[in-house]
């Protein structure tokens, strides 16, 4: 069996996080979640989203036990956060950032949300970091969707509100968010949770920019979610290769050192200049990429000559037209002229009401076999030689009778060249 090749994940459970990572890709989805490898890699942007996620469960859990935080007391639970968090192996993935300039985008994350929302009566919070989760049956088989909410809160007008806190660099539009699964289905397992509830809001904090949006998904939109995650589940239950998908995310991505896409460009960052030398998969590609050089070049001069080709034919074609010749001689061979006529057919992008109807009428018609679609060169060459026999020849003289304004005859100049016999013995 090959390494990359593994019988089946038997995961009974799934949450939104997981789902995601299959979905953005099966090759880390399978070295997390089937064969279990650990890495404690860290970047600088989960940790302050963990720090400012963790300041803010202080603060809710604080009000539920019926103490509210200063500002002051949020921000030193935001620091403790950091300082146990951060070290020097937490990775900045950014160029030109240090430590402190995300310490303090998680501050001003931490201060804009309390000054914004205090002093916190805007609904009653009913829990802050709980498990939520609903059974879905999937192929006679019940799965376990479930995760974890920031916080659950019950607004004034009595709508369950779920709050997820985001320390994104960039605003999501209302499209992105519709397309979110997270949060909807914290929606499905909130009304699990509790069938009595009539309306379930979805409130994302972007912290950053300091904006709350809000949706509220209605029955369609969560059955429709329902049949895709089934759908996902069929695909990574029965998954057996995991194929890695490279996308911006793998600049993120903590199995680079062992993922077929990338485990020998991470090898090669650390080669000396001598191992590089002796490197075999090295030599190869520096081997390929003078091939691609030389290709390129060849295409090139490739195209000057055909262009140069292009031009000495116009000439020769008026050349020989103002003497009346159809060859015309050189010392290395002679150039023929002839003329053919060609029939040009309407084009799908200049007239595909024309194209459509002569293509309708062919279906038909015994040529359509001949042609699977319309070929306008297959049809026109069988017609001339006469290959479709007397129906097919009044068929197809019909339909160019039929549709000839908008069937072009075009005249079109042949030029062959001819080597001398005794050039070729030279």
């Amino acid at each position: 069996m090959s390494p990359d090749h593994i019988e089946a994940d038997t995961s009974r459970k799934f949450s939104p996080s997981k789902l995601n990572t299959y979905r953005g890709c099966p090759r880390r989805y399978r070295y997390h979640y089937v064969d279990r490898i650990p890495r404690a890699v860290e970047t600088a942007e989960a940790l302050l989203g963990s720090c400012v996620h963790e300041a803010l469960e202080k603060l809710y859990d604080g009000l539920l036990r019926g103490k509210k935080l200063t500002l002051a007391e949020t921000l030193e639970a935001f620091h403790a956060a950091w300082r146990a968090g951060w070290s020097e192996a937490v990775l900045i993935k950014r160029s030109g950032l240090g430590p402190q300039d995300y310490k303090s985008v998680g501050e001003q994350c931490v201060r804009g949300y309390y000054e914004g929302h205090a002093p916190f009566d805007e609904d009653k919070t009913v829990a802050v970091e709980k498990r939520l989760g609903f059974p879905l049956e999937v192929a006679e088989e019940v799965y376990r969707i479930e995760g974890f909410v920031d916080r659950l809160a019950l607004a004034p007008d009595k709508a369950f509100e779920i709050h997820d806190y985001k320390t994104t660099a960039n605003l999501p539009s209302r499209q992105d968010l519709e397309a979110d699964w997270q949060l909807v289905l914290y929606d499905i397992a909130v009304r699990h949770s509790w069938p009595e509830a009539d309306q379930v809001r979805l409130v994302w904090h972007f912290l950053r920019f300091g904006k709350d949006m809000v949706l509220s998904p209605g029955l369609e939109t969560r059955s429709a979610l329902l049949a895709e995650v089934a759908a996902l589940i069929q695909t990574i239950k029965s998954d057996h290769e995991f194929i890695p998908h490279k996308s911006a995310l793998c600049d993120w991505c903590e199995y680079r050192d062992i993922c077929p896409l990338w485990a020998h460009p991470e090898k090669v960052k650390a080669m000396s200049p001598g191992e590089l030398k002796r490197d075999e998969g090295v030599k190869l590609v520096d081997q390929y990429a003078v091939l691609e050089s030389s290709k390129k070049e060849l295409k090139e001069k490739l195209r000057q000559i055909e262009s140069d080709q292009e031009a000495l034919e116009q000439a020769l074609i008026v050349f020989a037209q103002g003497h009346g010749f159809s060859s015309v001689a050189g010392a290395e061979g002679s150039v023929t002229i002839s003329e053919k006529e060609e029939m040009r057919f309407p084009t799908r992008a200049q007239a595909p009401e024309a194209l459509e109807a002569i293509e309708s009428e062919l279906k038909g018609t015994p040529l359509w076999k001949e042609v699977s679609r319309l070929d306008t060169h297959r049809l026109l060459e069988g017609y001339k030689r006469k290959e479709w026999g007397a129906e097919g020849l009044e068929i197809i003289a019909r339909l160019l009778a039929r549709h000839a304004s908008h069937i072009e005859l075009v005249r079109k100049k042949i030029l062959r060249f001819h080597r001398r016999k005794d050039a070729e013995a030279d």
